[in-house]
């Protein structure tokens, strides 16, 4: 961790420990077996506080939506009585909306902590997310485009992205006339360069678990199973500090709907 990761961090605790101080009220839970979610909003800098900011969460379990009140000016929100369990988050500023990446965890009786910083998509990538996103809410996958050509020697795929972007990291959903599987996208290369991200136009080669063939259609999935929370967002809430159980939406070590088949 960086030097300025770790002045984050710790910055980040000493507000808590203040809070804890002198507000103890705000972070009863609210019935028994609930838990609490309190923390920061910070702009895409991780140290300047947004106001005005409100805080949804949502039950993976029942999909039970849950508001903050908005942020002060330190930041500061808080969510209160929420079951036990993980939570997908999004941040609703002046700005606009922001989608989370990660899953936060909630205890019975207990408060979980956090910090966000909201930063705004490159313009390049604000829209393919939208038609992603929209797709995703509707029909719970979005098609982005199709294999051209696959190596069954190292077992990677050539696939044109005709819509939207392949993010590293996604979720896809990889069907054909006698092909069907699920796999996360990783190793992205563009002309045999390492990237983040595949925009529409252009060809990106990943490795496949599994053989595939060219016409094969190649859709994104909602990261397990779970849409986002506003399907026209402005950017990203990265959870970046606390002590809130958090689980990457791909991550493989917990359950999925959308096991490798």
């Amino acid at each position: 961790m960086g030097k300025g990761a770790k002045a984050k961090v710790l910055s980040f605790g000493l507000i808590l420990a203040v809070l804890f101080f002198y507000a103890p009220h705000v972070l009863k839970a609210q019935g028994p077996g609930k838990g609490n979610l309190i923390g920061f909003v910070y702009d895409q800098d991780g140290t300047t506080p947004v106001a005005g900011a409100v805080v949804m969460v949502k039950n993976i379990s029942n999909g039970k939506v849950f508001e903050s009140g908005k942020s002060d000016s330190l930041g500061v929100f808080r969510v209160q009585g929420l079951d036990t369990g993980l939570y997908a988050l999004g941040v609703a500023a002046v700005a606009g909306d922001f989608n989370s990446g990660e899953l936060v965890g909630v205890a019975a009786n207990e408060t979980s902590k956090i910090a966000i910083a909201i930063s705004p998509y490159e313009k390049d990538v604000a829209g393919a997310v939208q038609q992603i996103n929209k797709d995703q809410q509707e029909k719970g996958e979005s098609r982005i485009g199709h294999v051209v050509g696959f190596n069954s020697g190292i077992r990677e795929a050539d696939v044109f992205i005709e819509r939207g972007l392949l993010q590293s990291g996604d979720r896809i959903h990889v069907k054909g006339e006698s092909t069907d599987f699920y796999q996360d996208a990783k190793s992205l290369k563009i002309q045999g360069a390492g990237v983040r991200k595949a925009l529409a136009g252009q060809n990106c080669m990943l490795p496949f678990i599994k053989p595939a063939v060219a016409g094969d259609v190649v859709y994104v999935v909602c990261k397990r199973g779970i849409p986002p929370l506003f399907w026209a967002p402005l950017g990203v809430a990265a959870v970046f500090a606390g002590n809130a159980t958090l689980t990457a939406m791909g991550d493989e070590t917990t359950a999925s709907p959308f096991k490798n088949k």
